[in-house]
């Protein structure tokens, strides 16, 4: 698998110029992450994978956290509204695992170039944000896990009322 950050001129020629800013950026495995970054083939992240808005809360990286809740909660509305109105049947609890699952893979293939671009991004706009936070393991927990609960579970409620016989 080709590494993506090293595909684009830009990012590679952004990867050579600013290394210390990268480094104090990512704080703890900095050289891993730096190693990641230039190394010729794209690495999956299994913390990625496996605690997807957990580790992207932890790496600071809340907007994109945010952007997985509102895609899952997304899918979730969309698969409901499909089953109610479109199918007019129950959609089998394998086709929504494998969306979850396919989503859940995507961001373990793409969570190191995702981490790059939101490190690049803070780099350029020279964004406060160093480091890690632990308490942003919470802000994960709460963007990317309960926020989409809510929002499926709101929005399942309006429906049962509105399609109430």
């Amino acid at each position: 698998m080709t590494n993506y950050i090293k595909s684009n001129q830009k990012n590679e020629e952004f990867l050579e110029n600013n290394e210390e800013k990268l480094l104090k950026y990512i704080d703890k495995k900095g050289e891993y992450y730096l190693n990641i970054f230039k190394g010729s083939k794209n690495k999956i992240n299994y913390c990625a994978l496996f605690l997807g808005p957990l580790w992207m809360g932890y790496r600071q990286m809340y907007f994109e956290v945010f952007i997985l809740g509102c895609l899952i909660a997304l899918l979730g509305n969309l698969l409901m509204l499909f089953e109610l109105f479109i199918s007019g049947t129950f959609i089998p609890e394998a086709i929504i695992k494998g969306f979850n699952y396919g989503l859940t893979g995507l961001i373990g293939i793409f969570g190191n170039y995702f981490y790059f671009l939101s490190l690049k991004k803070r780099i350029i706009n020279e964004n406060g944000k160093i480091g890690i936070s632990k308490i942003g393991i919470l802000y994960g927990f709460i963007l990317g896990v309960l926020m989409p609960m809510a929002i499926a579970g709101i929005t399942g409620f309006i429906l049962m009322l509105l399609l109430k016989d």
